[in-house]
């Protein structure tokens, strides 16, 4: 309903400029004809008449030529459009010269104060004429129709990438791994006989991380603060299954916690580095997360004391579920303005996210 509601108004609009258009366009043509007329008349009453009926006799059959290249000007070929603008301005200024011819023949005599008998030639010898005012007439009109409808087609398009973004997000959102949600329930579970403090603590945890995932769909970007509380609360209960096993550094520059970015991005990189990483390792190990400013550009490291198998590394083309997620959520966001990458370190894996400022 909304849409039939904005399309009568778009269409509304556009009859009311061009009428606007169209009237103060022929009326500024019929003003400047009748004072080159009055010229070499000495303002004779009877040209006044003859320029206003000429200039409404234009106004009617453009108007109707505006109907015609409605319907028939949507050829993709030039040729073909030019020679349906051509046809159509002769079938136009035929149809002025008759609509003239009607008033004024029958009534010479009451506008002239004589009756010429050569008045039906003089009316054809302006023919040529009232053609080509009107081939620059239709000129005008379809290079103004042409620019409306590059400006609607564009409008259009930005509207479908827009769509097609949020479609997109929606969809590698709903990717992100909720196995983890799973194993906290089970292990809050567990931890109730043992430290019933300690597993509300876990609930109320379990309960932000939920909430954040649930609200993620509605802003394109957060600020960087807001995810990094978040991963606090997925590392606080991925502790239940790792203990000690798990260690975390936080090496945050202050003034980037202002910064945003794309909701989960940071978590997704913990997960990676839980699950590929830490995971594989009876020992466990340590994750060092690192976010860092420089003039032009922000950039966010997860390192952990991992392994990059040698498959990964060569595969970085067709990289796991999580990986592919970021890099294809950064592209959506930034473009060719952001970059991922992920290498050996010294201490094991160090996953690089760059972003603009």
């Amino acid at each position: 309903m909304n849409n039939k509601i904005q399309t009568t108004e778009k269409i509304n609009n556009l009859n009311i400029l061009f009428w606007s258009l169209q009237i103060g366009g022929w009326g500024l043509f019929t003003l400047l004809n009748l004072a080159g007329r009055q010229y070499f008349v000495h303002f004779h009453f009877s040209e006044l008449v003859n320029s206003i009926v000429l200039g409404v006799c234009l106004i009617i059959s453009t108007g109707g030529l505006r109907k015609f290249y409605q319907y028939k000007l949507k050829a993709k070929s030039l040729l073909t459009g030019f020679l349906q603008i051509l046809v159509g301005s002769m079938i136009a200024a035929l149809g002025t010269i008759l609509l003239y011819a009607v008033v004024i023949v029958p009534n010479q005599v009451a506008i002239f104060n004589t009756k010429d008998e050569l008045l039906w030639q003089q009316i054809l010898l302006s023919s040529p004429m009232i053609f080509f005012l009107i081939l620059a007439w239709s000129a005008i009109y379809v290079m103004f129709k042409k620019q409306q409808q590059l400006k609607y087609a564009q409008q259009e398009q930005d509207t479908l990438v827009q769509s097609l973004k949020a479609a997109r997000l929606e969809v590698l959102l709903s990717q992100i791994n909720p196995h983890f949600i799973f194993n906290a329930i089970n292990n809050i579970r567990a931890l109730i006989l043992e430290d019933t403090n300690k597993a509300r603590d876990m609930l109320a945890d379990l309960s932000g991380v939920m909430r954040y995932t649930m609200q993620i769909d509605r802003e394109e970007l957060i600020l960087f603060s807001e995810e990094i509380e978040v991963v606090k609360q997925f590392i606080a209960l991925n502790k239940l299954q790792f203990e000690d096993k798990l260690q975390v550094q936080y090496n945050v520059v202050d003034k980037t916690l202002n910064y945003s970015l794309p909701p989960m991005i940071l978590q997704l990189l913990i997960e990676n580095a839980l699950k590929h990483g830490i995971g594989k390792l009876k020992q466990g190990g340590k994750v060092v997360i690192t976010s860092q400013s420089y003039e032009h550009y922000w950039t966010i490291t997860v390192e952990n004391s991992g392994e990059l198998l040698l498959d990964t590394a060569q595969n970085h083309e067709n990289p796991g579920v999580g990986i592919k997620n970021i890099k294809q959520r950064l592209s959506l966001v930034y473009g060719e303005q952001a970059s991922f990458s992920l290498a050996s370190s010294s201490r094991g894996v160090i996953a690089t996210i760059k972003l603009p400022l």
